[in-house]
């Protein structure tokens, strides 16, 4: 039996202000050597959860089978965004967008790499479901504000209410969950899956507390585990060793349930290189994302070498620093230029985050550790390149938009690393969320959603489209199997 104080113990790490794990759920756990249900959602994500109340509203009995004692995957650490299109909330704000846009858009940050299908169904869904997560399961979002393309007014923000969105996005599912009386069973922890004669997939072999236990499944299986990004095997093995030691932004335990237990049965795997790289600080975990996507500074070295271009955005730059800098450590300089220097840095020190802050040049220099000489020289050329109009012939280009001179103390110096926040690839799924064989057919009773699920990212996303994907692909996949329910 699975006890209270461990179900509690995991969440209470993630915020003080709550169990992620409903006590209701604490005493479900069944030690039986096997149980049978309509359908088995495997991780207790945003996908998995999404899925469990879709099909239990459907008249389905689902159940949800989550490897550790609490809701531990990439959701807790999200925003909490959702970007989507044409929706009640845009328009009664008076943000007009469209389909056209919103897709032209979600192909080009993905080099048109994306599966257009799996593009084309998020298109069509994501205004219904984020409407569905307004009305069904209670999910409140605060007004969209305006977001540097490719964001503009598509992100719907959870409102965290003192929580990370996605952490509120996830205790808000746990209750819709709690409410329905579907089942969770945490520490079950999937090792294979089990396949019928016709080579259908009709349960999972788990690890539970109490040893082997099989979950056999009417209508399917659901893997919603998330990506590998907590693994630094797999890391290694599909992009290499340098971005192997990317500092981890999000969950530790996302470790590759979706290719392991897919692999055996030949599902086909696409975009295994690719992944959303993001700034962080690796000993406090603070995203510095804002001040580096601010618009105005330069970014140096350890060495206060400018080493890329600003205008990146914040994904482009920590892959530069992860990939350009032995250290993968860089600074975002700034001046008081920025209004928001001096309170993001307040911010950020309150959070024990370093920040190097100096009236001049050449004593942000010198609490950097390098020579003086360095950054006169540094801000003398930029300064002059930037009245000159020749920012754009410096070795690397500055093309910045609006830049301003960095004159006017105090002065800042933001560290951040490149980090690794959710992987790309995984068991290529259609638009049915069913999982592909390497011959593209369809695994009979086998789905993926989420990160789990490959196909719908490559490159780069619009923000907000990860969340968005899991709700997209969550519900379809429950809606699939209430359909193979009714076929019998």
């Amino acid at each position: 039996m699975i006890s209270r104080r461990n179900l509690l113990r995991g969440s209470a790490a993630i915020s003080a202000a709550g169990p992620l794990v409903p006590a209701a759920f604490a005493a479900q756990a069944d030690p039986k050597k096997s149980d049978a249900y309509d359908i088995v959602i495997l991780g207790a994500g945003t996908a998995g959860l999404v899925a469990a109340i879709e099909a239990h509203d459907l008249g389905l009995k689902p159940v949800v089978l989550e490897k550790m004692d609490y809701a531990a995957g990439n959701s807790l650490y999200a925003s909490g965004g959702i970007a989507a299109w044409g929706t009640p909330q845009q328009k009664a704000e008076g943000h007009e967008e469209s389909r056209e846009a919103f897709r032209a858009d979600m192909m080009k940050v993905s080099e048109n790499r994306a599966d257009p299908a799996l593009v084309d169904t998020y298109v069509s869904h994501i205004g219904e479901d984020l409407e569905w997560l307004k009305s069904h399961v209670g999910v409140q979002f605060g007004k969209i504000g305006r977001k540097p393309w490719p964001l503009l007014y598509r992100m719907h923000n959870v409102d965290g209410k003192g929580l990370t969105g996605g952490a509120r996005l996830i205790r808000d599912l746990l209750k819709a969950l709690q409410d329905r009386g579907i089942p969770l069973l945490f520490n079950t922890k999937a090792m294979e899956l089990i396949t019928d004669e016709h080579f259908r997939v009709v349960g999972v072999k788990t690890v539970t507390d109490d040893g082997w236990k099989n979950f056999y499944a009417r209508d399917g299986v659901l893997i919603a585990t998330g990506g590998f990004s907590g693994s630094r095997e797999m890391l290694c093995r599909y992009m290499g060793g340098p971005l192997s030691r990317l500092v981890l932004r999000g969950s530790p335990y996302v470790t590759g349930e979706n290719i392991l237990l897919t692999a055996p049965l030949g599902a086909k795997f696409v975009h295994m290189d690719q992944f959303h790289c993001g700034p962080i600080v690796e000993e406090t975990h603070a995203n510095p994302n804002f001040v580096i996507d601010a618009g105005v500074g330069i970014d140096v070295d350890v060495r206060g070498k400018r080493f890329m271009d600003e205008i990146y955005t914040y994904t482009q730059k920590s892959m530069a620093t992860a990939t350009r800098t032995p250290e993968n450590l860089a600074y975002h300089l700034i001046d008081s230029h920025w209004p928001k220097a001096a309170s993001a840095a307040k911010k950020f020190i309150e959070m024990k985050t370093r920040v190097l802050v100096a009236d001049t040049p050449e004593e942000l220099a010198k609490k950097m550790g390098i020579d003086p000489k360095v950054f006169t020289d540094l801000f003398a050329e930029f300064n002059r390149a930037l009245k000159e109009g020749r920012l754009k012939e410096m070795n690397p280009p500055c093309s910045l938009d609006e830049p301003t001179p960095l004159d006017q103390g105090p002065f800042y110096a933001f560290p951040f690393q490149g980090g690794i926040t959710a992987t790309f690839g995984g068991p290529k799924i259609n638009e049915k969320a069913q999982v592909m064989t390497n011959e593209d057919r369809p695994i009979k009773g086998l789905y993926a959603a989420g990160n789990a699920a490959g196909g719908l990212f490559y490159g780069n996303y619009i923000g907000g489209t990860q969340l968005g994907g899991a709700l997209v692909f969550g519900r379809i996949a429950a809606r699939q199997m209430a359909l193979s329910h009714r076929m019998g």
